[in-house]
């Protein structure tokens, strides 16, 4: 008998979820690749096998911008991910995947696991896999409509639901992958200091949104080829979050001007919620509640409630 996997494929992680065991893995989109195309590992065995051989082996991710870029690497990434969560063993998946990515994105993916001979029993939109995510608030106290807002690498997703009932969604570009970027650039054209995506994305953990601070960073000279420490103020970081932090209060604040009607009334929006790996930035809810002039919750491990969601779904809870 297949045992069923709750999967949520993600840019920067990608979690698994298995019937009667929870969420039983966590880990970077990305895979170690040879010289001549060979995939030696994934996750953060790859990033381990990078950083002992940076010359000769490369990291990869299969997707882009919130897109699969590299079908055969997709392929390759899951069949290795899923073996290491369930071992020899026939599985069938339940998939999360944001609405605005549309069918292409999920018929790629269905094909990549029938490449791994892993069937696919039910695809579920990711606001709807959130909402059943859901900790903090009862459901009978969202009747008036909820904002959910995932913040993830590629993109960042605003639906409006009530119920449970997906009423609107929008898709907007930005979100954590593009700040790691723009970070990147900055610290190379301001001080010469070379530091990759994880790096960038590990320091805008280091400091609140909403307080003064200063953090270190440390990567390579791009004279020397050195390690090079710098201390750098908050302020500073900030400026490089836009596409993260502000992107996320004008996609907010775009859907809030658009929301369905409600018979002859505009519906009611009772609560923002944050979720994904992108929502996770220290003060972010504070951040954008004084920025939009409104109360925006975090939710508890907000990189897992998707997850969280889809293992109720699969269990036959909420």
């Amino acid at each position: 008998m297949a045992i069923t996997i709750g999967l949520d494929f993600g840019e920067a992680n990608t979690g698994l979820y298995v019937r009667g065991q929870g969420i039983v893995l966590r880990e970077p989109t990305v895979a170690a690749v040879d010289t001549q195309g060979n995939v030696l590992a994934v996750g953060s065995e790859a990033l381990l096998i990078h950083g002992r051989s940076p010359g000769t082996v490369t990291l990869r991710s299969p997707m882009r911008a919130g897109e699969i870029v590299d079908f055969n690497l997709t392929a390759e990434y899951l069949d290795r991910i899923l073996e290491i969560a369930v071992p020899r063993q026939r599985k069938r998946a339940v998939l999360a995947v944001k609405c605005g990515l549309g069918g292409s994105f999920a018929s790629t993916l269905k094909e990549a696991l029938d490449d791994c001979r892993i069937g696919t029993e039910a695809v579920v939109d990711t606001p709807a896999a959130a909402f059943h995510g859901l900790d903090e608030q009862p459901v009978e106290s969202l009747r008036g409509g909820i904002l959910i807002c995932d913040i993830g690498a590629g993109g960042i997703e605003v639906s409006y639901l009530r119920e449970g009932e997906i009423l609107r969604t929008e898709l907007f570009s930005g979100g954590g992958g593009e700040s790691d970027r723009i970070l990147c650039a900055y610290l190379r054209r301001r001080y010469g200091l070379a530091v990759n995506f994880r790096t960038a994305r590990a320091l805008k953990h280091k400091v609140s949104l909403t307080e003064d601070g200063s953090f270190e960073a440390l990567g390579l000279d791009g004279s020397t080829g050195l390690p090079r420490r710098l201390t750098l103020k908050s302020e500073e970081l900030l400026s490089c979050l836009h596409a993260q932090t502000d992107a996320a209060a004008e996609c907010i604040t775009t859907v809030l001007a658009n929301l369905p009607t409600q018979g002859l009334e505009k519906s009611v929006c009772d609560g923002i919620l944050l979720i994904g790996g992108g929502a996770a930035l220290p003060g972010l809810g504070e951040y954008l509640s004084d920025l939009l002039e409104r109360p925006v919750n975090v939710v508890p491990d907000p990189g897992d409630c998707v997850l969280r969601g889809l293992g109720r779904m699969i269990e036959g809870g909420k």
